[in-house]
Formats: structure tokens, C-alpha cells, sequence
């Protein structure tokens, strides 16, 4: 099963829709903090988008700095497990897409591909997100 984004960063107008669309999605609200994807504007340079590869990252080496296997691997699913985090942070340091982010009270977060209907990509309105076809 593929699971993964096709990214077009010349698309993303940084208008962050992708963003409140997961926060809505995972908290409820309108909580950019929280958005399991972050857009680094950097006009008028292209934007920096920061979400979980899932399929490009080939080591996964958020997994192997996990000293406590809070997060695994099922298929291609990287999902951090929010009861074993200890709130370390290695994930976030060995990310190489600074895609894990961890919460106020450390422990991490990331894409979880909104089990295959990511809310990110049905509100990329440029086509800048898309999710990869199977």
C-alpha cells in the first residue's frame, strides 16, 4: 500500500489552509501549533513544507533514535504511540524532514495520513499536497 504526499513546492502559496485543515481535523479547533503539517514561509524563496514522507524516507531514523519503541512501522504507517513517548525528543532531532513536532508537555506528534483521507490534501486548493495513488 503507498502512503505518502506528492509535494509541488513552486504550487504552495503559503496560505496555510493545509494547516487549519489538520488542526480541525485533530483537535477540533483552529490550532495551528498543533497541525501535524507546517508550512515554513520563506518568500520569495520557495516555502519549506514540513510533514511526514511516510514512503520517501527510506531509514526512518525516528524509529531507531525512539529509545522506548514508541514509534512504529506497519506498512509504511509511522504512528508515534503518545502513551510510551517520554517526551525525549531524539524523534524530533533525527527527523530529516522536521516533520515530528512534539506538544507543550513534549510528547511528539506527526502525520498520522489521517488514516488514508488526509484533510490536508482535500484542502489544497493549488494541488501544491496531493496524496500519491496506489
Amino acid at each position: 500500500m503507498v502512503r505518502g504526499f506528492r509535494l509541488d513546492f513552486e504550487k504552495c502559496t503559503e496560505c496555510m489552509r493545509c494547516m487549519i485543515a489538520c488542526s480541525q481535523e485533530k483537535q477540533g479547533a483552529v490550532a495551528l501549533n498543533a497541525s501535524r503539517i507546517f508550512i515554513r514561509k520563506q518568500w520569495p524563496e520557495l516555502p519549506e513544507i514540513r510533514v511526514c514522507r511516510f514512503d520517501d524516507c527510506m531509514d526512518k531514523p525516528c524509529i531507531d533514535a525512539c529509545p522506548v519503541e514508541a514509534i512504529t512501522n506497519e506498512d509504511g504507517d509511522v504512528r508515534i504511540d503518545p502513551d510510551l513517548c517520554t517526551a525525549c525528543g531524539l524523534c524530533v532531532e533525527a527527523c530529516p524532514y522536521s516533520a515530528i513536532r512534539q506538544m507543550t508537555d513534549g510528547i511528539a506528534f506527526k502525520c498520522d495520513f489521517c488514516d488514508g483521507d488526509p484533510a490536508c490534501v482535500k484542502e489544497c486548493v493549488t494541488l501544491a499536497l496531493q496524496k500519491k495513488e496506489e
